[in-house]
């Protein structure tokens, strides 16, 4: 039987929180600075993540923030926003990773490869 997920590479769980991160859409680009203002991840794969906010992120917009893997030293990410949905006041984007450099693109395989299992 031919399996549902579409996805081509395999996502894992990963809860952290993310800071200050900008939305780029419509030719704007707004930072979040706001203590109130809450995005974290919920999965990732070596091409894309799942995140949970408590603001909207609209579908074809860019999210740009500094992503940090386990130890490994931040790495600035761009997100394409390709699918949303709002759910009991909260909101879920996920989108596929722009023009990762290569050791970035390692990180997210190790990440994925290591945490398999869990």
């Amino acid at each position: 039987m031919e399996s549902l997920n579409k996805r081509k590479f395999e996502r894992v769980r990963m809860d952290c929180e993310i800071l200050y991160p900008t939305i780029i859409y419509n030719d704007e680009k707004k930072t979040f600075l706001d203590e109130n203002t809450h995005l974290y991840t919920c999965d990732v794969s070596e091409a894309g993540i799942c995140v949970r906010s408590n603001f909207f992120i609209p579908i074809g917009s860019f999210l740009s923030f500094y992503f940090r893997v386990e130890n490994n030293i931040p790495f600035k990410t761009l997100v394409k926003i390709v699918w949303n949905k709002g759910e009991y006041g909260e909101y879920f984007a996920g989108g596929e990773f722009i023009a990762l450099k290569s050791e970035e693109m390692k990180i997210l395989v190790d990440y994925v490869e290591k945490h398999k299992e869990d």
